[in-house]
């Protein structure tokens, strides 16, 4: 624990989304019934306040659940920028939950040049949802917009299929007309299904063969769930869901 640079939260498995290859479809062993929410006791049960303050960065992703949808997920932030006001904060969402005062407030707390929150957004109005199910549009544009007016870098990620990479050019326009600092697009590595196809003219992710380096190992990293579990990443936990 020393050594821990990164710290990588899940701070809920809950998410309104039904994404057709996230784990909360394709894992039978899930339960989406039971909801669980991280909150600062079970982190301090793995990680005290001085260890907090020499930490380089802290993000929110996970395997099942939004951050925006946590329940503790703001007072989370608050308390890590309030321990170690340099810590690079960060998030990865659909973006379509919450109001736009949270995402205002949460731009006043992702405050420092490298803190970021990444929008997972695959197309535009007529094709987000064909992934991105049961994502609302309009909240997830005007969550953006607040979240970016109220100063925060906003990173808009998106997966290409053969559906949307007709709009991969138009995405790209839409986040410089609203102030995204960064867009990137992108293929799954995940295998194809449900109706999902693999884009024309894109080049397939190719696998790399040789020795294998722990990115948590060479990053210094460590993934705390949505229970309050520790994991060496966030590829191991799924391990263990129940």
């Amino acid at each position: 624990m020393r050594d821990i640079k990164i710290l990588h939260l899940e701070p809920t498995d809950v998410c309104q989304a039904a994404c057709p290859l996230c784990a909360r479809e394709t894992d039978s062993q899930f339960q989406k019934s039971v909801a669980h929410h991280l909150n600062m006791h079970k982190i301090f049960k793995i990680i005290d306040a001085g260890r907090i303050s020499k930490l380089e960065k802290m993000f929110m992703c996970g395997n099942y659940g939004d951050p925006a949808a946590g329940k503790w997920t703001m007072n989370i932030y608050r308390t890590f920028r309030k321990l170690n006001p340099k810590i690079v904060l960060g998030m990865n969402t659909n973006g379509a939950l919450k109001s736009s005062s949270w995402w205002q407030e949460l731009a006043t707390i992702l405050n420092q040049p490298q803190d970021y929150v990444v929008f997972s957004i695959d197309g535009l109005e007529d094709t987000n949802h064909i992934y991105r199910r049961n994502v609302v549009w309009k909240k997830l544009m005007q969550n953006a917009q607040a979240f970016i007016a109220a100063g925060g870098s906003a990173h808009w990620d998106m997966l290409v299929y053969q559906h949307n990479q007709h709009q991969v050019d138009q995405c790209q326009q839409l986040a410089r007309d609203m102030g995204f600092s960064w867009f990137r697009a992108k293929v799954s590595k995940r295998p194809y299904i449900n109706g999902l196809v693999f884009p024309v003219g894109w080049q397939n992710p190719v696998s790399q063969t040789g020795p294998i380096h722990c990115q948590a190992l060479q990053e210094s990293s460590l993934y705390i769930d949505a229970h309050g579990r520790q994991h060496p990443c966030c590829w191991r936990s799924e391990e263990h869901t129940s």
